[in-house]
């Protein structure tokens, strides 16, 4: 793996040790900060790097932000965890904890957050915790106890039986490929990940979750962490340059990009998108900034004490089921074959 995904991609104390150069980058690189906070609504949930007094050692603790009325109000969940994703009908939040020397997927209802429960059976390590439009199933990445990490793949888990299946059969070579993110699609058929391949390029591809078939999104470069809009009709993410990154969004039917705004390439950076898909709000460290797409500006919301690891910005009102376009009549053909051939 290059130098510059061990930096900004795989593994998660690594993901923050540039930390100190990245407060330097948050005041060369961050937008002009509005004078009050944006009449924000709903709720977010994410993790912050702190210490954990129980393990003794420094792990990454859910926290959630409730807006309301121009004004929020944070607090801790009391569970360390990562990749925290909210059930779109309800107080659920899904999450991936680390049990002893293996990962589990738990879930909490934030009214009684001190109760958790288990839902896989057997331990693993398990990255980019994904929810289902309609709130029925997770995708996630990863292999189990019982695997080598070369058969790292996308699984996808029924949330009310609780059982998961292996859902791609991508080729290792004798090598581990990583994920580099994932995110479901609407009427909860299709999802984009984004996984590295050989020469170094991390490539964003669609699969059909019903078909298993899988189709190049983008090509020949470094584009990871897409983030599905929750009306369907493009995706969110980051394509690395030598020298700033730049957030793009992509029309999944016409493949139009959009570049949208730069970021530092050291920053620690996480995106999730409004109900409406107008607005996207993202991270820098331990700061929360809002970009509004039709106002083409972005302002700072707040700031935690401590490195920020992923957003779930929950689609209240049915944001994340209701409005979504007619089901594209151009079915997605290409299989992994195809795929593979095409980039040797």
């Amino acid at each position: 793996m290059s130098k510059k995904h061990q930096k900004c991609n795989f593994g998660f104390i690594k993901f923050f040790k540039l930390f100190s150069l990245g407060l330097i980058s948050i005041f060369l690189f961050s937008p002009i900060v509005a004078d009050a906070l944006p009449e924000l609504t709903g709720r977010i949930a994410y993790s912050v790097r702190g210490f954990n007094e129980v393990e003794g050692k420094f792990d990454y603790n859910l926290q959630m932000t409730t807006f309301t009325d121009g004004d929020y109000k944070s607090r801790s969940l009391n569970h360390p965890g990562y990749y925290a994703v909210w059930s779109p009908d309800d107080d659920i939040l899904y999450f991936i904890q680390r049990v002893n020397t293996e990962a589990h997927i738990f879930s909490i209802d934030i009214n009684n957050p001190r109760q958790k429960t288990q839902l896989t059976e057997i331990g693993g390590t398990y990255r980019f915790l994904s929810i289902s439009p309609n709130g029925k199933k997770l995708a996630f990445n990863g292999y189990t106890t019982e695997q080598q990490q070369q058969e790292n793949q996308i699984w996808i888990m029924d949330i009310a039986s609780r059982q998961m299946e292996v859902v791609t059969a991508i080729p290792h070579f004798g090598r581990t490929f990583f994920f580099y993110g994932m995110s479901w699609g609407p009427f909860s058929k299709r999802l984009v990940f984004s996984l590295e391949r050989p020469g170094g390029l991390e490539q964003l591809f669609l699969l059909d979750t019903e078909t298993l078939e899988i189709d190049v999104l983008t090509e020949f470069n470094i584009d990871y962490y897409p983030v599905w809009t929750p009306d369907g009709n493009s995706i969110l993410f980051r394509r690395w340059d030598r020298e700033i990154d730049t957030m793009y969004s992509i029309n999944v039917e016409t493949r139009e990009l959009i570049a949208l705004y730069d970021v530092d390439k050291n920053a620690g950076m996480w995106t999730d998108w409004s109900a409406n898909s107008r607005s996207i709000i993202y991270s820098l460290w331990g700061v929360f900034y809002l970009h509004d797409l039709d106002a083409g500006k972005t302002e700072k919301l707040f700031e935690v004490d401590g490195g920020i690891f992923g957003i779930s910005w929950w689609k209240q009102e049915g944001g994340n089921l209701g409005n979504l376009p007619v089901e594209p009549k151009k079915k997605i053909t290409t299989t992994w074959g195809d795929v593979k051939s095409s980039l040797r």
